[in-house]
């Protein structure tokens, strides 16, 4: 065959198929692309045109076709020019992004956003980042602050939503155990805005309530635990009941306690639970003065009289057939229950000078001595105070012994017959004393 001419020739290598195209377009991770914007994007400041031209330009040229070493000289260029140009610190924190270095790239994207929160290609990036370094917490929160105004950070953030929100509450669980509350509190008022009402939300709360010794918390957050799908959490339920009783309702407390009796009779914590649920129900319907002796740390002879005209039964009722008067009570504001339970001889008047003292401080001695005199007048009376049958005066060891029989004491070593009395050591005793009355 004749050669062809040489025109001929290129025609046909010109018709030819050619080999594969290159990739047109970036060539950036088609993942990263998305959180990639301009650095010019939503930046609130101003600065030199030029420099912010040269900046987008090499987003353009150098940081789309992966090129990040390009791209970061091109930002640092930018940078020994103006050292405090954002743009050019988003463009660099990019180049250490798509060059596989997202700690750095955080560092330097997050001082970005802490100076100028809400730049949308700051903050998007540093997002980006943070997923990348594993940080879902901070990941998240930078999607979510900018989901009305990126699709892709709207897309991330319902993806990381359920992750973010656990790895927040281990973090409150890890602070709450080393003893960092402020930081335990700081991140639980983003778990809750991040999750308002979830049991993962409501559990942190209450976990950081109690470490911190705010009941009333504790039993807003173990209230809404029991709301929200846990009512058939006994010990959570019992919590309840204690905090009920401690803050809250006594009335709930009670309900909640005669259930779980009436579920576990064999247990007898329970019915001590309904007895100090009535018990403190009747505290919290007496006069606010008296109330405020249940909560004094230490009482007097006058305050102790209050407490048990008021929280023992028939002492207010009784009638008193040979009246005995104390001459210095006469004018004191507390003259009516004193009277009243000194002639009940509950407690003793000073025979010789017919004196009661009532600004005294009450020892646990006569306080214990009190409330087994009501026990011994009952009918029947029960058989722990048997041993001071025939002993009008006991003495203060036996007192002490048969308070702690009674169950009014641990043991007879804790009497401590001299200590002051607190009101609320003198209205635990009154509880005991009363559950032991037919």
């Amino acid at each position: 065959m004749a050669a062809l001419p040489l025109t001929g020739a290129l025609l046909l290598a010109g018709c030819a198929s050619p080999g594969p195209a290159p990739p047109a377009g970036p060539r950036v991770s088609r993942d990263d692309l998305p959180f990639l914007l301009p650095p010019t994007s939503g930046y609130p400041g101003t600065a030199d045109a030029e420099l912010l031209r040269r900046v987008d330009a090499a987003y353009q040229s150098r940081l789309l076709d992966n090129d990040a070493a390009g791209a970061a000289a091109a930002a640092e260029a930018a940078l020994a020019i103006d050292p405090n140009l954002a743009p050019a610190q988003v463009l660099l924190g990019q180049a250490r992004l798509i060059g596989n270095d997202p700690a750095a790239a955080r560092q330097t994207l997050d001082a970005v956003v802490a100076r100028l929160p809400g730049y949308l290609a700051a903050q998007l990036a540093a997002g980006r980042a943070a997923e990348k370094a594993g940080d879902l917490v901070a990941a998240y929160g930078a999607y979510r602050g900018l989901a009305s105004s990126s699709s892709a950070a709207l897309e991330r953030a319902g993806v990381l939503h359920d992750a973010a929100v656990g790895e927040l509450a281990r973090r409150i669980d890890e602070a709450v155990g080393k003893g960092r509350l402020d930081d335990a509190r700081a991140q639980l008022l983003t778990l809750e805005e991040w999750a308002p009402g979830a049991r993962v939300a409501l559990a942190a709360a209450m976990g950081v309530a109690r470490a911190g010794g705010d009941a009333q918390g504790e039993l807003e957050a173990v209230r809404g635990l029991l709301a929200g799908g846990a009512a058939g959490d006994e010990s959570l339920l019992e919590r309840r009941g204690e905090l009920e009783l401690q803050v809250g309702r006594p009335s709930a407390a009670i309900d909640i306690f005669e259930d779980l009796a009436r579920r576990h009779p064999e247990e007898p914590r329970h019915i001590e639970q309904v007895d100090r649920a009535k018990f403190r129900w009747r505290i919290v319907n007496l006069p606010a003065d008296v109330q405020r002796l249940v909560e004094a740390p230490e009482l007097s002879r006058a305050d102790y009289a209050v407490l048990l005209y008021w929280l023992v039964p028939g002492v207010r009722a009784a009638v008193v057939t040979s009246p005995h008067i104390a001459s210095d009570i006469l004018e004191h504001p507390r003259r009516q229950e004193v009277m009243r339970v000194v002639n009940l001889q509950l407690m003793d008047l000073d025979e010789t000078l017919r004196r009661f003292n009532p600004d005294w401080r009450v020892h646990r001695a006569h306080a214990l001595k009190a409330l087994l005199r009501v026990l011994q007048r009952a009918q029947p009376a029960p058989s722990c105070v048997g041993g001071l049958e025939g002993n009008p005066s006991p003495s203060r060891e036996a007192v002490c012994t048969v308070a702690a029989a009674c169950g009014l004491l641990p043991e007879a070593a804790d009497c401590l017959p001299d200590a002051v009395v607190s009101g609320g050591e003198a209205a635990a005793w009154i509880r005991r004393t009363v559950s032991l009355l037919p």
